[in-house]
């Protein structure tokens, strides 16, 4: 073997210029493997210090709606107010005519059967007319939210179920607009058929048996007293309108809904998701941040815990915890706090964070849970904290 040997000194300089610019490239890769393992500790470090100091439960807002309903049969004349509008106390809502009233009034034992018959007719022709308005506001309801569910699986919020169940309900009321429209067709020519005027020599305005019925003219002369108005009784927003005018509803139908601008009023509340191994983690006087957005973080206090229990939403169940049933606690806002009006809307989805360490290093107390005695019933603490 031979030895190897330098030829000339330009050739040795080449190689030491060689190896520099290795050991610097060499440098910098484990500059650079430093910094991205640095980083990856770092993440970690702090994703694992922040589970450690904090506990983050699932959630939702929760307001109560005011439901308006009639509390007897009545005929609605005019709904004054549409979603959005926002009320005072004191302004109308609806106008209506007590439907016994009009029965009264309608005395059907004095006419014809031919004008009963086409008053019946002519009834149900109204009828059937609005119930194809109802349902054709319902078929582009459930083809929104089917359009909704395909979002959520193709995102996996959702399984295929739900959007299967709306298909079917969509088909459903399909064949039932086709029947109703149908329905109207038939009672459109029953009604021209049984028109008391066909046929007759005498004329309907000088004939009192042909006058016109109550449910054909209700803004009559003879009946301008005997209409009534549902007025507001609280300052609110309405929130959807369910019933069109010149239609007959029947006792504890609802007409609308609505909501009290004081939103303390309709019970505001953030109900939590506690899991029962995460249960040592709050208590009835913890404090937590309720987080709405990036940009919107409330105070709140817990006011009760564990008084009832819920199945977790699908979309929030983990494939690797079988128990699905959780504990609900309730949390009071914090007074003083200003936020949109949006924030505050029924089944607005959000995050309750508790800090671990206020229930570190601490034994339970009364003051911290409602303690119950067999036999002898809840023990009531003599002062609860907040």
């Amino acid at each position: 073997m031979k030895n190897f040997t330098y030829h000339s000194t330009e050739e040795k300089e080449n190689i030491e210029a060689i190896l520099r610019q290795r050991k610097r490239k060499l440098n910098r890769q484990q500059i650079l493997a430093g910094t991205i393992l640095g980083m990856i500790v770092l993440v970690l470090a702090l994703y694992f210090g922040y589970y450690v100091m904090y506990t983050e439960y699932d959630g939702y807002m929760h307001v109560d709606e005011n439901r308006v309903r009639t509390p007897f049969d009545i005929y609605l004349d005019s709904v004054y107010v549409k979603t959005g509008d926002i009320v005072a106390p004191g302004d109308t809502l609806y106008s209506y005519y007590m439907l016994d009233m009009l029965v009264q009034s309608a005395d059907p034992n004095n006419e014809p059967g031919i004008v009963a018959r086409y008053r019946d007719i002519s009834l149900r022709y109204e009828t059937t007319g609005q119930q194809i308005k109802v349902l054709r506001v319902r078929i582009e309801e459930l083809k929104k939210q089917i359009e909704i569910e395909v979002h959520n699986i193709r995102f996996g919020l959702s399984s295929n179920a739900h959007k299967l169940d709306l298909e079917r309900e969509l088909k459903e009321s399909e064949v039932r607009l086709q029947a109703l429209y149908h329905e109207l067709g038939v009672l459109k020519r029953m009604k021209r058929e049984t028109s008391p005027v066909l046929g007759r020599a005498k004329d309907v305005r000088t004939d009192t048996t042909l006058r016109a019925q109550i449910y054909d003219n209700v803004r009559s002369e003879s009946l301008r007293g005997a209409i009534a108005y549902r007025l507001a009784g609280d300052s609110s927003i309405i929130t959807q309108v369910n019933a069109p005018d010149r239609m007959i509803l029947f006792e504890k139908e609802e007409i609308l809904t609505k909501q009290h601008l004081n939103l303390e009023g309709n019970n505001l509340q953030v109900v939590a998701y506690v899991p029962v191994d995460q249960i040592n983690r709050i208590t009835n006087d913890s404090r937590a941040e309720v987080i709405i957005s990036d940009d919107i973080v409330l105070g709140a206090h817990v006011a009760v815990l564990g008084m009832r229990t819920e199945m977790i939403p699908e979309h929030l169940r983990s494939y690797f915890n079988k128990r699905n049933t959780v504990l609900i606690a309730i949390f009071n806002l914090d007074s003083g706090q200003t936020v949109p009006f949006w924030s505050m809307t029924s089944g607005l989805p959000v995050k309750v964070r508790v800090r671990n360490s206020d229930t570190w290093f601490r034994k339970s107390t009364p003051e911290d849970y409602l303690w119950f005695t067999t036999g002898k019933g809840v023990q009531t603490p003599k002062k609860l904290k907040r």
